[in-house]
């Protein structure tokens, strides 16, 4: 989390959000000056409960509205009225656990790709979708279609909603989806991130291959005498042992020894 946090401390345990180091807001005076300091304007103000935000009913909303207001407990439609003139941007969940606890909270906001997990959500039977609140406040739509299931296996029940394992899974009943299946079929920027991962991660010679390939900038029809579909067959492990001479080849063009390329 790269914004300043502010923390509606009334009416819950503050002790699981000092990693974050945030700023406390415990009278009126202090959301008011929080309010409109410019060092805030992008700011993410957490109330704990609905009893913390009543520090914020004597604010006048600014021309340009602040940054997000996460509230952990669900509040009244009156009151989400009232902060929804406040805040560019309000995630407040429906039903009672519709975040991660607060020590899982914490640990998504302080993770490298917090946006690639779930901090919380709520279902909407009537028009058959489930929004999901990102690690970096962002939401995401999810039609029920989606939730597909196999022969024999437990069907969702949208009724029964949480996320867990730390932000990784949409628990359903006794269905679970994973965070990165729904974020690589909704979101392309998540795909992207994915598909560089398993390229990091692939410690095969065809994924050392692909990664000094992509290092060097050098497409796949690049390689004189080698056409690309022949690349591509051993970047994916369809190519256990390359001739040596195809090896030559490659190596010479990206500016390495044959026996180099699976180093990388």
């Amino acid at each position: 989390m790269s914004e300043p946090t502010l923390l509606l401390a009334d009416g819950g345990n503050t002790a699981p959000f000092q990693p974050l180091r945030p700023r406390m807001i415990r009278s009126a005076a202090d959301a008011r000056t929080a309010y409109e300091s410019e060092v805030n304007r992008h700011a993410w103000w957490v109330a704990l409960a609905a009893d913390g935000l009543r520090h914020l009913v004597a604010l006048r909303p600014r021309a340009s509205r602040a940054g997000c207001l996460l509230v952990l407990k669900p509040v009244s439609p009156q009151r989400r009225a009232f902060v929804d003139t406040l805040f560019a941007d309000v995630l407040a969940p429906a039903e009672p656990d519709g975040f991660l606890s607060a020590r899982e909270l914490v640990d998504v906001f302080r993770s490298p790709n917090a946006e690639d997990l779930f901090i919380g959500g709520d279902v909407d039977l009537a028009d058959r979708v489930v929004i999901l609140y990102r690690g970096n406040l962002h939401r995401i739509a999810v039609p029920f279609d989606w939730f597909k299931t196999r022969r024999g296996a437990p069907k969702p029940d949208f009724k029964d909603f949480a996320i867990t394992d730390s932000g990784q899974t949409v628990r359903l009943g006794d269905y679970e989806a994973a965070a990165d299946a729904i974020l690589y079929e909704f979101d392309a920027g998540a795909r992207r991130r994915m598909n560089q991962r398993a390229i990091r991660e692939d410690q095969s010679f065809g994924g050392a291959l692909r990664r000094l390939r992509l290092q060097r900038g050098v497409s796949r029809t690049a390689f004189p005498g080698i056409d690309a579909k022949t690349i591509a067959r051993i970047e994916r492990g369809e190519v256990e042992t390359p001739h040596e001479a195809t090896l030559a080849v490659i190596a010479k063009l990206l500016g390495v020894e044959p026996r180099e390329i699976a180093t990388y």
